[in-house]
């Protein structure tokens, strides 16, 4: 890791364009999804100036900037890539097809934790069980174990379980 910063890096940036119509498309690439939202805007009515909103990372709360037409453009322009322009994302031992054998050497390397592994979300039965104190997959006739085999559409799964428990004695309210 030290090697690759102490390397040059280049930064690129966008020639001119000669043509209304090339800018147009050039602006076409990125705009799809633009780089700050309509919402994050405060205030414009057309005027010179514009303000909008922005999470600093360093506070961590939300500040508000006010800047001109022009350097607004200025500073989303320098975010669009030429045509065929090849973006990297992730490099080194973060590149995609080596992070998943070489994260976990790095993060040893450096004396970190490696991550806890995930726990697996809960199914709708777990849920269920954990909640209301009721397997919903076990029969409500004889207590066998249920296999879902369709969805039919009716009653509620309130109403379904509500009636299995009033059976029972122990209703919903």
């Amino acid at each position: 890791m030290n090697a690759q910063r102490q390397r040059f890096w280049h930064v690129h940036f966008a020639k001119k364009t000669q043509h209304p119509k090339a800018t147009i498309n050039y602006l076409g690439r990125y705009l799809k999804r633009p780089p700050i939202a309509g919402a994050k805007l405060a205030h414009y009515r057309g005027e010179a100036n514009l303000s909008f909103r922005y999470l600093d990372h360093h506070t961590g709360k939300y500040e508000t900037e006010e800047v001109s037409q022009l350097e607004l453009i200025k500073r989303l322009i320098q975010h669009i890539p030429e045509k065929n322009f090849r973006m990297i994302r992730y490099f080194g031992f973060l590149a995609n097809r080596v992070v998943g054998n070489q994260l976990s050497k790095v993060r040893e390397a450096l004396g970190m934790e490696s991550h806890p592994p995930r726990t697996p979300a809960l199914r709708y039965g777990q849920m269920i069980k954990s909640f209301l104190k009721v397997d919903p997959f076990e029969c409500i006739l004889c207590g066998g174990r249920m296999r879902f085999a369709a969805f039919h559409a009716g009653a509620g799964r309130k109403n379904i379980i509500n009636e299995a428990l009033s059976r029972r004695g122990e209703g919903l309210a």
